[in-house]
């Protein structure tokens, strides 16, 4: 079809008169000066589409009443004089902007077998007005299809569309009715991907953090009315996790009306689907705790872990038994001497979600025990190098012990994720097993209180301890007594397995590289895990267009901790919690 050049928005009487419309409502200036009725705007999406059967009718009776004799110099031109319709001569050219928004739609709007993780934005680029939001979209597709085709031109014309959209979303924040609506805070989740798309140096995080504290700070003066509306409530919940991130890592408190939103948030949820504020609590939970450790505000150490192993317990409980949409399968990958036939994914085995919703989910409860189970193993370390109560040196030696080994599992697990987030397919030889797990006694946590100073360990509370999430693997001496998420074969479940192969797309990609991180920075990940992840991270952003996941590759090849990113203005950690791991080489 061909570029018939971009339809005008403006009223029928402007374009007739060639006249500048300012498309205002509920008339435009120009037909409120002459006085006259506006006859109103047109809608561009219908626009798009143009009926040519009649022309195409008459091009094909023309190319065959001209080709009377078939030709013979080449088979395409014989199969054109067959057909009657010419080959195309070159491709048809399209405007960057077009392209951009079908990248964005394709890769982060669209539906498909995992849902789509921005669906929030497809009636708000529908409409003119929003030209905020437009404006941003257009700087995301741009900066992701430059990074990807290696085209500098791209990136140029993605920064202006940028700076056009953070100059109208400034305008727009300026106004106390504009600043609540969903366009202006989707412009802004826009500009914030916009950063993950563009990083190029160690700053990046300054920058995207700051855009998450703007963010936050519209949440909250948007309140919960924005709750009310599926796009607000979908906003708000993808926002939620990434400002709870950037608190935890900068070690700063949570704002309690983000906290007080999440528990208003469940009301308007079906039932299955409020896991999502329950988990939210929790880790906001513990980023104030990670808070008033930074600012000593808890410093005797047996607190610091009764408090540490309380929210891992209530982490636990609430995934002990996942509603249906948010469990997964475990897909056990063939064998040939001993190694799995292929190196896509680690280990033996991946898991397969229902949607990227409940992948990311559970990769937010992993990262949060990952790192819950990191501060018990540094409080026992410092214990011991201190020369703490040597009464208690067993128990905590079991304690760090048992967090090591719980964290590894964790850390294990987010990597079987990667496949579904990646694109894997799955062969009906393969041979599935049931995340969801058996029926089994909770032991008491109030009987947590009662320890002087440290938990006792005891083979009940151990096994307890490890009630939910993903099953060891069958080389772990443990794996009796350690089943986070035990799997049975699945048998009438009413699970059905894709027919095809899952396609690759950005979100799935956007989505994994914070847990990536986290697992590679934990310290219990080997060092050819890192190197695994590391490789996982370079394609993400080489194929996706993701510079987030370059930069993050690149601080683990440095063997940097990722706390070291961050800015003194931002908050850098202490020294005691500062680690530097092994560089490496990929």
């Amino acid at each position: 079809m061909v570029y018939r050049g971009k339809p005008s928005s403006a009223c029928e009487r402007c374009r007739t008169r060639r006249l500048k419309c300012d498309r205002g409502s509920p008339a435009c200036t120009q037909c409120m000066r002459a006085k006259v009725d506006c006859p109103g705007y047109r809608n561009l999406v219908d626009l798009g589409f143009r009926d040519q059967s009649e022309e195409v009718i008459r091009k094909s009776q023309r190319l065959t009443r001209k080709h009377t004799v078939p030709s013979v110099t080449s088979t395409a031109a014989s199969a054109d004089d067959e057909s009657g319709v010419p080959w195309p001569r070159r491709s048809p050219a399209y405007p960057m902007q077009e392209l951009a928004k079908g990248y964005v739609f394709s890769n982060y709007m669209a539906g498909g077998p995992r849902g789509g993780h921005m669906p929030y934005l497809v009636p708000l680029i529908n409409d003119p007005r929003n030209s905020a939001v437009n404006a941003a979209l257009n700087a995301v597709g741009l900066a992701a299809l430059s990074n990807i085709r290696l085209a500098p031109q791209m990136m140029l014309k993605a920064r202006r569309e940028y700076t056009t959209a953070l100059s109208q979303t400034n305008h727009a924040l300026k106004d106390s009715v504009m600043s609540t609506r969903d366009d202006i805070l989707a412009a802004v989740v826009l500009l914030g991907m916009f950063e993950v798309m563009t990083c190029t140096d160690d700053l990046f995080i300054d920058r995207w953090m700051k855009h998450m504290e703007g963010a936050a700070k519209l949440i909250e003066f948007r309140g919960p009315e924005q709750l009310t509306r599926r796009e607000g409530l979908d906003m708000f919940t993808q926002l939620r996790t990434q400002i709870t991130v950037s608190k935890i890592y900068q070690e700063k408190y949570s704002s309690p009306i983000i906290a007080q939103l999440t528990e208003d948030a469940k009301q308007y949820r079906n039932p299955q689907d409020q896991i999502q504020d329950e988990l939210g609590l929790l880790v906001i939970r513990l980023s104030n705790f990670c808070a008033s450790l930074k600012n000593k505000s808890i410093t005797e150490p047996s607190e610091i872990l009764r408090t540490a192993l309380t929210i891992d317990a209530e982490l636990m409980s609430l995934f002990i038994n996942v509603p249906h949409p948010w469990n997964y399968k475990t897909v056990k990958i063939p064998m040939f001497d001993g190694e799995p036939l292929t190196k896509a994914v680690w280990g033996d085995s991946y898991h397969v979600y229902h949607s990227l919703t409940a992948s990311s989910i559970w990769n937010n409860y992993r990262s949060a025990r990952i790192i819950i189970h990191e501060l018990i193993i540094d409080t026992v370390n410092d214990l011991e190098s201190s020369g703490y109560d040597e009464n208690g040196r067993q128990q905590r030696s079991n304690l760090a012990g048992q967090s090591r080994q719980i964290a590894h599992q964790l850390v294990e697990d987010i990597c079987a994720s990667v496949p579904f987030h990646l694109g894997a397919g799955i062969e009906d030889s393969y041979e599935f097993e049931d995340s969801s797990p058996a029926a089994r006694d909770v032991a008491d946590l109030s009987t947590w209180d009662l320890w002087p100073e440290l938990l006792p360990v005891t083979p009940s509370s151990l096994s307890s301890m490890e009630s939910t999430g993903a099953s060891f693997s069958s080389t772990s001496p443990l794996q009796n007594s350690f089943t986070i998420c035990p799997t049975s074969p699945s048998s009438g479940s009413g699970w059905k397995s894709p027919s095809s192969p899952f396609e690759a797309t950005g979100a799935g990609g956007v989505t994994l590289v914070w847990p990536l991180l986290i697992a590679a920075n934990s310290g219990l990940a080997s060092n050819d895990l890192r190197k695994w992840i590391v490789l996982c991270l370079d394609k993400i952003g080489h194929s996706m267009g993701i510079n987030q996941a370059l930069a993050m590759a690149q601080l683990l090849r440095k063997g940097m901790h990722s706390r070291a990113w961050l800015s003194p203005e931002q908050g850098s950690p202490s020294s005691d919690n500062q680690r530097k791991h092994s560089s490496v080489e990929v």
